[in-house]
């Protein structure tokens, strides 16, 4: 089974920018049959109202696409990855405990960097920049 792809907040803006690589990585995950998950947080800190939306919204609804909900494990899981990490982004956290949950996945981002420190030691978690 493929892991699925996470889209984490700069992989949804890059989605209303149009932005080539998001597309890519979006064209190969619907050929593949690849999950695409979107974390309710990455959603909170992308949408606003306004048209840009749009792109946002067709994304969710595209068969093979889910927005994944925090619960407590999740969030237990992300307040522990805060703790040994050197950074303090609750969302990139989120996204990452996720990732976990999911037994491993792609994570599609604007900053690996700090995806890449949150997820150290889980080999199954990859990050790619956007």
């Amino acid at each position: 089974m493929t892991p699925p792809l996470i889209l984490d907040t700069g992989a949804l803006i890059a989605v209303i920018r149009r932005s080539r690589a998001v597309w890519v990585l979006l064209d190969e995950a619907q050929r593949s049959e690849r999950e695409v998950l979107v974390p309710a947080a990455t959603l909170a800190e992308s949408v606003r109202g306004g048209p840009g939306d749009a792109m946002i919204n067709r994304l969710v609804q595209r068969p093979g696409s889910q927005v994944t909900v925090h619960d407590e494990r999740r969030a237990r899981s992300a307040g522990h990855l805060l703790a040994r990490a050197s950074t303090a982004d609750v969302v990139d956290a989120l996204v990452v405990a996720e990732a976990i949950h999911q037994g491993g996945a792609t994570i599609a981002t604007s900053d690996p960097d700090d995806i890449a420190d949150l997820a150290s030691g889980n080999r199954n978690v990859t990050a790619v920049r956007i």
